[in-house]
């Protein structure tokens, strides 16, 4: 009889153990689901560009940061017209049941002078294989599979070239915000300009120590992003910015100094604020998420000669779409890096782009920039923008051996003009 009873009393623990378990995995499994749906992500807009690819959560941010602005902030990644729900950080989450094994901060890959030809491509190749591992695994913990494997470099190309990434000119706006249709300029981007070799140098913490200064100076034109430095750099960055391309919160936050600093005057200058997903150009006028528009007028007519120009942010939404179009799984609609969008701009005025530090070479660090003590390794895969996918993809039709890539540090996109299509 006591025995029975015992077995009973298993029975029945088991039983409800068993049914909790089977609840917890149900609830979880539904949580995820709907975060992939919604595209519902920790990590704010205004958190990610604010502080350039960091990938910061909120608990990670800045404490002096605005909270207030935070919450006036549009939420890309949701459809419009439609409520939204906050997730709350407490909801359970499966870990990658792969393992992690890319290593940041290693010398390990990198090819010594008294390395043989062999020793140097051996290295090479097991830094390849982790990096794009690691790079792959991202993608996988966002949904997303990317099918551009499947298509040639040329295919990919000339899909791109349909694409147009439009700067505002006079005539797009009629007065508008502080008549900001009065100041564009009269012309597009490099409309009339063509360049042979292009370089788009990223602020990532690799570029510390890498001596490519010499080789970025080399190139016909050069882009750099944001506030990131040359002078006291100049042996590993170069010294040389043809244009810079900016986020609207370098433009409008005063501690850049926008309007003061030499840093942003004889350039080019590009900015980027992104629109709610297939908003119009009046949605945007009228709700930028940054306004930068008063600080645009006061810079032109301080300079009205200077060359400043604003993407149009619907052809923003355009390259997500081509970046959507080569991943079967649905991107949550959060805007590209800038680096990717530096890529758009060259594609069409150069006969070839080399990125620096865009792809990770060998020095990957958790540092975030070359100007920057700050560690965080979101800053090379990304938790907001797509960067898995992007740096993917730029490999996929990059033409420099892997020598160059993972151990020079840059790799070579062909222009526009190279392809028939």
């Amino acid at each position: 009889m006591r025995a029975l009873v015992v077995s009973i009393w298993v029975f029945i623990n088991l039983v409800f153990f068993g049914m909790c378990g089977y609840m917890y995995l149900l609830w979880s499994q539904y949580w995820m689901f709907m975060e992939r749906q919604t595209g519902t992500t920790t990590s704010t807009y205004d958190q990610q560009i604010y502080y350039y690819n960091r990938g910061y959560l909120p608990n990670e941010m800045n404490k002096t940061h605005n909270s207030t602005e935070s919450k006036m902030r549009i939420k890309h990644s949701l459809k419009d017209n439609i409520t939204v729900t906050l997730i709350k950080n407490s909801k359970p989450r499966f870990p990658n049941l792969q393992g992690k094994d890319f290593e940041l901060d290693t010398k390990k890959y990198s090819c010594l002078k008294n390395d043989t030809s062999g020793e140097c491509r051996k290295k090479t190749a097991e830094f390849k294989e982790k990096l794009l591992k690691e790079l792959r695994r991202v993608l996988e913990d966002e949904g997303i599979k990317g099918n551009f494997n499947n298509k040639s470099p040329k295919q990919i190309m000339c899909a791109l070239k349909k694409i147009k990434l439009k700067t505002l000119k006079r005539g797009d706006i009629e007065g508008g915000p502080h008549n900001l249709g009065d100041f564009l300029p009269k012309r597009n981007l490099f409309e009339t300009r063509k360049f042979n070799s292009c370089a788009i140098v990223a602020s990532a913490g690799a570029l510390k120590d890498s001596g490519l200064g010499k080789t970025i100076d080399s190139h016909d034109l050069v882009l750099r992003f944001n506030h990131a430095p040359t002078k006291g750099f100049e042996e590993d960055v170069g010294r040389k910015t043809t244009i810079r391309v900016l986020n609207s919160q370098v433009v409008t936050r005063k501690e850049f100094k926008f309007l003061e600093s030499d840093m942003y005057k004889n350039v080019t200058v590009v900015a980027w604020d992104p629109s709610n997903y297939k908003s119009t150009l009046d949605d945007w006028l009228e709700k930028p998420e940054f306004n930068l528009f008063p600080t645009y007028v006061e810079y032109k007519k301080r300079n009205d000669k200077a060359r400043f120009f604003l993407i149009n942010p619907q052809s923003l939404w355009d390259l997500w779409d081509f970046l959507q179009d080569n991943s079967p799984s649905r991107l949550r609609r959060n805007p590209l890096s800038s680096g990717f969008l530096g890529l758009g701009i060259l594609l069409p005025v150069c006969n070839f782009i080399d990125i620096f530090e865009y792809v990770p070479s060998t020095r990957v660090t958790k540092r975030c920039h070359y100007y920057d003590p700050e560690d965080n390794s979101a800053c090379t895969f990304g938790v907001w923008h797509p960067l898995a996918a992007e740096k993917l993809l730029t490999y996929h039709i990059n033409t420099n051996d892997d020598q160059r890539v993972f151990q020079d540090g840059y790799v070579r996109i062909p222009g526009f003009k190279n392809f028939k299509c």
